[in-house]
């Protein structure tokens, strides 16, 4: 018999929908609309009474944090007007509960006879974030077949360049990295690891990664974001390749993309 465990939520999020009289009839075919820059709806309505779109906003928030990483980036960038959202809010949050309910049978599907090792993925979403020109840093690591490990968020202070937004999600994505070799360590018993991949389509950020030399272009970057380059040139717990932007799963929690 195949060894094959799916999670999944399907009860649940049919829950939302019925809670929030939200249908899948009209459901789009992305949780957000493509290339959408949600600061382009700062001039709506305000909403008066914000309890529906925060009760909204982590209904989804649940259904993301257990198996739904597809909802990651949408629920990151609705929680940014928890305490303020506008009409266009609640617009974009009835529709992305509308494509949950529609794909509410999606999950996270793990085949236990493809024993392939963690991997990682990084990518950023340089100055996205047309208010505070702050880049969005995402992340997901996959282990037999399916991820186990996701993030989508704002970096804390705002990137001089697209390699230097890259490279701040990178250390990000390689903390995470260190954290899970610990986990599956104590579960395995194993005292030493390969290298954990992380795949990265910046090339700027690889060779920062991979040179300890103090650049000029990398002085003012925060010292904790070169934690990777120890994990990665002197204690090889880390190796970091690049990979193409069409193939790198990070790119879907740092944007709005299209279904393809």
């Amino acid at each position: 018999a195949g060894k094959l465990l799916k999670i999944s939520q399907g009860t649940y999020i049919r829950s939302i929908g019925k809670r929030f009289n939200v249908s899948a009839e009209q459901a789009p075919t992305t949780p957000l609309p493509p290339g959408l820059k949600i600061e382009s709806m700062a001039d709506a309505p305000q909403v008066e009474d914000a309890t529906e779109f925060r009760a909204m906003v982590g209904s989804l928030m649940y259904a993301q944090h257990c198996c739904r990483p597809d909802l990651a980036h949408c629920v990151h960038l609705l929680s940014r007007f928890l305490h303020m959202p506008n009409t266009a809010h609640i617009k974009l949050a009835r529709s992305a509960i509308a494509y949950a309910v529609a794909t509410a049978d999606l999950g996270l599907s793990y085949n236990g006879n493809k024993l392939k090792t963690l991997e990682g993925f990084a990518d950023a979403d340089w100055a996205g974030d047309l208010t505070t020109r702050r880049s969005t840093s995402g992340f997901v690591f996959m282990r037999n077949n399916a991820a186990i490990s996701w993030c989508s968020q704002l970096q804390p202070t705002v990137a001089h360049s697209t390699s230097n937004a890259e490279y701040c999600a990178l250390a990000e994505c390689g903390r995470e990295a260190m954290w899970l070799r610990t986990l599956e360590m104590s579960i395995h018993g194993k005292s030493q690891l390969d290298p954990t991949v992380l795949h990265e389509d910046n090339r700027g950020a690889l060779k920062w990664a991979h040179d300890p030399a103090n650049h000029k272009k990398t002085r003012h970057i925060d010292i904790s974001y070169h934690s990777i380059r120890e994990q990665v040139s002197e204690f090889r717990n880390l190796a970091v390749q690049f990979v193409n932007s069409a193939a790198n799963f990070g790119d879907a929690f740092t944007k709005a993309l299209p279904l393809p």
